[in-house]
Formats: structure tokens, C-alpha cells, sequence
């Protein structure tokens, strides 16, 4: 019988979240997120059955609804692991330790990252760096937050605003 790598919890940050059931390394595939379908006007969101729009991602301009257990990941500004989208990211995501994390600990996204002309909302994950709202656009963060999180960008992401990201990158030494 398997034993699941990550179960679903009351969480201190907000409702339920997802956490660690063993510990992974900085690095670590954590699982593969559960992708239920892709939302479209011709197959929208079904409320009667509990689909809501707080369980979507919006990979390359799609809006995909994601399963349990991943749908109950939380924000944190300080973020332990984020989603590695394969193409673009309807279909194949990773969750992904983006440090170690403890068994017993719970896995956290920037909601910020591969977003932008999102909608703000206040942020009550309770990390060190937390800026008070999740912001909703990633070219909204603070320059040194975007810097952090430029290896963790999609490439749908990267490819649709590569002008702006561009311009983020240091200039590389000769």
C-alpha cells in the first residue's frame, strides 16, 4: 500500500493546506499536481459540485482546475516550493522544493510567480518578509523578490513578457 507524501490539514495561514508527510530536499519533485481540466466557456466552472475559481492556475492564458490535494497549497511570501510547469502547464506540473522541508511542515507557493494583471488580496501567511497583500502581478514584487524568483518563471511566462524580464537580468560579465 502506498502511503501519500503530503496530506491535507487545518492550516495557520488560511482554511486547510497541504503538508509534508516526509521530508524533501531543495530541489525534490514533491508530486505531480492533479489537473483536473481545463475551464473554457463551453465547460465552465461547476459550483454545484464544489468547483470554484480559487482552485485554478492560469498557465499560458488557459485556466485550468486543479484536484485535491494540490488546490489547498497556500500562499506564503517566503514560499517553500513552487510549481515547475512542463510546456504550458495545462496538462504536466510539478510541485517542487524550493528548500528543504521538514515532515510535518507545510508546502507554500508565491501565488506571484507566472501572474501578472492579477487581482490583490490581503496576505496573512505570517513570514518574516511578508509584504501584507499577495499582489497578484509578478512585476508588481519587489525588484530583489523578482530577481529570486526568475529560475522558477514557466517558459510560456518568460516567452509571453520577455521584454520585461529582460530587462530584470543583470547585465552578464564579459
Amino acid at each position: 500500500m502506498n502511503r501519500p507524501d503530503v496530506e491535507v490539514r487545518a492550516s495557520a495561514i488560511q482554511g486547510l493546506g497541504v503538508f509534508a508527510v516526509r521530508p524533501y530536499l531543495a530541489g525534490g519533485r514533491i508530486r505531480r499536481v492533479n489537473i483536473i481540466r481545463e475551464i473554457t466557456p463551453e465547460d465552465p466552472l461547476r459550483e454545484a459540485v464544489g468547483e470554484r475559481i480559487e482552485h485554478c492556475a492560469y498557465p499560458s492564458g488557459k485556466v485550468v482546475l486543479w484536484g485535491f490535494p494540490d488546490r489547498h497549497v497556500n500562499h506564503s511570501c517566503d514560499p517553500n516550493a513552487y510549481a515547475l510547469e512542463e510546456g504550458d502547464g495545462s496538462k504536466i506540473v510539478h510541485i517542487v522544493a524550493r528548500r528543504a522541508i521538514r515532515a510535518g511542515e507545510e508546502i507554500t507557493f508565491d501565488y506571484n510567480v507566472n501572474l501578472s494583471g492579477g487581482t490583490s488580496w490581503p496576505c496573512h501567511c505570517g513570514a518574516e518578509r511578508c509584504l501584507g497583500e499577495t499582489i497578484g502581478d509578478f512585476f508588481k514584487l519587489p525588484e530583489e523578490r523578482q530577481l529570486e524568483y526568475l529560475p522558477l518563471l514557466a517558459e510560456w511566462f518568460v516567452a509571453k513578457h520577455r521584454d520585461r524580464i529582460e530587462a530584470l537580468r543583470p547585465p552578464e560579465n564579459p
